[in-house]
C-alpha cells in the first residue's frame, strides 16, 4: 500500500513540476512547507501556499527576492536578498516536523585606514633625505 501511495505521489509532483517550470513568485521562505528532502539528488518537495506541490533544486528562485542554495540531509536553505542585508533562512525537517531558523547578514562597512601619526611621517623624511648633501651616495 505504501508502495502504492508513494509512486501516486511522485507521478503527482512530476506532473505538477512538468506544468510549473519555476517556483511561484507568491512563494516566500515563509509560506512553503517542505514536505519531503532528498540530498542525494540535491531536491526537496515543497507544498505551496495554493496547495500545489512542486519540487525545487539549488538555484531555483524562491518568490521576488529569494534563492535556493543548499540542499541537504535534513535541511534546505533559501537566501533572501532585501537591500543591503542578507538573509539565510534554514527550513530543517525533522521527524516530520518543520523547524525554522533565521541569520541575517547586514552590509558590511570596509575598515577605517588612518594616516600614521605627524611623528612617523618626520622620521620617514628623515631616512629618505641624505645626511650629508656634498656626498653623491
Amino acid at each position: 500500500m505504501n508502495n502504492v501511495l508513494m509512486i501516486f505521489c511522485i507521478v503527482y509532483l512530476l506532473s505538477s513540476a512538468a506544468m510549473a517550470k519555476e517556483p511561484s513568485q507568491t512563494i516566500t521562505a515563509d509560506t512553503i512547507q517542505v514536505i519531503r528532502i532528498s540530498a542525494q539528488d540535491e531536491r526537496a518537495i515543497i507544498k505551496a501556499p495554493d496547495g500545489k506541490m512542486q519540487i525545487i533544486k539549488v538555484g531555483d528562485p524562491i518568490g521576488k527576492t529569494g534563492k535556493v542554495i543548499e540542499i541537504a540531509a535534513g535541511r534546505v536553505v533559501i537566501e533572501e536578498k532585501k537591500g543591503k542585508e542578507t538573509e539565510k533562512i534554514i527550513i530543517r525537517l525533522d521527524d516530520g516536523k518543520q523547524k525554522v531558523e533565521r541569520m541575517k547578514k547586514t552590509g558590511e562597512k570596509p575598515p577605517m585606514l588612518l594616516a600614521p601619526p605627524e611623528k612617523d611621517k618626520k622620521n620617514q623624511e628623515n631616512k629618505k633625505s641624505p645626511k650629508n648633501k656634498n656626498s653623491l651616495y
